[in-house]
């Protein structure tokens, strides 16, 4: 007993897991969470985000500190003292550095700008690619709703045909119809069984769709919720696609972010003509040092003498003098730092005269660079036009298809029921009956396929003017 508990408790979460339905939001929401190119676009404008940090920092001073240790053997030159000695110097020191650069074109500042508003363009990058796979997900979505409903249709077929069977089986017992009208109703069957097996197989494909681009690692279990199939509000076919457009330029992602490219690049040129002006650089710096051969006298001076100074009167004899003499001891490291202290302060000038022609071919480079970002924004406008023509004469091409569509099968499917009674009494052979069967199956998936394109294409357009995807 308590293995069949502990199995239970095993197998009811992954059976509720592969019972989850899910609706078109959460398929959204959980598609912009995991999709990779979302992933891979929020990263780059964390990248920028962190090079507008950099920019900013730059236009602080900079500070830095250095330090060195040093042994010096055989004969060698005391770096603090400058004396010659052959005995073995340990020495070393230590700085601090500090330059701010006070004027060089405006290049800084123009930076700083340039790398805001390349930020704010990543930013609405992002926007893009995640509106993109939110359309994506919302066609793949209804794409399952669409191959459900057709399977379910199918089913209903193969049920509708194993009753024509047993109905034409009595008719041929009884006489009213031969025997081929049989064979007849047995082959419908098997081409409507063949149709149940391609329509789950295009469910299965299209699940699968949707949960790659879900992310999903498998599509086992995945089922989602079948909203109200009705025939959302047609506003947006009222309005012309120009109107639509002034609606979807001021919030478009992608206008937003070839306008900042734009100006961004209009602030490169500014940065590369920073380089014809003179660069002023303030700079400053604080060191100090020691050695162990740095010596101080170590208490007070004792005499000694006469010792022979190396002089000699003018009748040859020594000159003889008193000499002071000191004990020294090695100067302690506190009082070597106060005494080796060195300062420095400066402003430093560089004039750009000649240097290749470095910076007149940077302006050039950056002009046309801009020129080339102007065009790319207005392929941008000029395609986000098209794709709103397109979707307006796509959303009233479906229209006018569900129309035609709606009034087929109403037609069918009373052309069928007249045709039904006909055959039921022997008035009609199975041959008519089928096709006209056939047909009314065909308007019904007609008119199936246009009710589910045109509910995407209204979407589309309402996706256009603002309005969330959801059904």
């Amino acid at each position: 007993m308590r293995k069949v508990f502990l199995l239970l408790l095993v197998c009811i979460p992954q059976f509720a897991t592969a019972q989850k339905v899910w609706t078109l939001q959460e398929c959204v929401e959980y598609a912009v969470e995991n999709n990779l190119q979302v992933r891979q676009s929020a990263i780059n404008s964390e990248i920028s985000g962190n090079e507008q940090k950099n920019r900013l920092f730059n236009m602080f001073p900079s500070l830095n500190a250095s330090g060195s240790y040093n042994h010096n053997y055989g004969r060698s030159v005391d770096p603090f003292t400058n004396d010659f000695t052959t005995q073995t110097i340990k020495s070393g020191s230590f700085s601090l550095s500090s330059s701010v650069t006070l004027f060089n074109g405006f290049q800084l500042q123009n930076e700083l700008k340039k790398s805001k508003l390349d930020y704010m363009a990543s930013r609405y990058d992002l926007e893009k690619i995640t509106d993109d796979v939110s359309l994506n997900v919302a066609a793949a979505y209804l794409q399952v709703l669409y191959n459900k409903e057709q399977l379910t249709a199918a089913e209903d077929r193969v049920g509708a045909s194993t009753q024509m069977r047993d109905r034409t089986g009595r008719l041929v017992e009884s006489g009213v119809l031969a025997e081929g009208s049989l064979l007849d109703a047995e082959s419908q069957l098997a081409g409507d069984e063949l149709g149940r097996v391609e329509a789950l197989n295009a469910l299965n494909i299209s699940v699968l769709t949707l949960a790659q681009l879900l992310e999903l690692e498998n599509a086992s279990g995945l089922q989602v919720e079948a909203p109200r199939a009705e025939i959302p509000d047609q506003g947006a076919l009222a309005l012309t696609p120009n109107e639509i457009y002034d609606m979807a330029y001021d919030q478009k992602p992608e206008i937003k972010s070839a306008d900042y490219k734009v100006q961004s690049a209009e602030k490169s040129v500014d940065i590369a003509k920073g380089g014809m002006f003179p660069r002023l650089t303030a700079f400053g710096s604080l060191g100090s040092g020691y050695s162990n051969q740095t010596l101080q006298p170590d208490g007070d001076p004792y005499f000694t003498g006469p010792l022979p100074t190396g002089a000699y009167t003018q009748s040859g004899e020594t000159v003889l003098s008193d000499v002071t003499l000191y004990n020294f001891t090695q100067t302690p490291f506190t009082d070597q730092v106060d005494n080796n202290l060195n300062q420095s302060v400066g402003l430093s000038l560089s004039i750009p005269i000649f240097n290749g022609f470095s910076n007149q071919t940077n302006i050039k480079r950056a002009k046309l660079l801009y020129a080339h970002t102007k065009y790319s924004s207005d392929i941008t406008r000029k395609e986000l036009l098209k794709s709103i023509q397109q979707a307006h004469a796509d959303a009233v091409a479906a229209l006018n298809r569900f129309t035609a569509a709606e009034k087929n099968q109403a037609a069918m499917k009373e052309s069928f029921r007249y045709t039904e009674r006909k055959y039921d009494a022997g008035l009609l052979n199975s041959v008519d009956y089928i096709t006209i069967k056939n047909n009314l199956t065909k308007a019904e998936s007609d008119l199936l396929q246009a009710k589910y394109d045109f509910i995407f294409r209204l979407k589309v357009l309402d996706f256009y003017m603002g309005k969330p995807l959801a059904y």
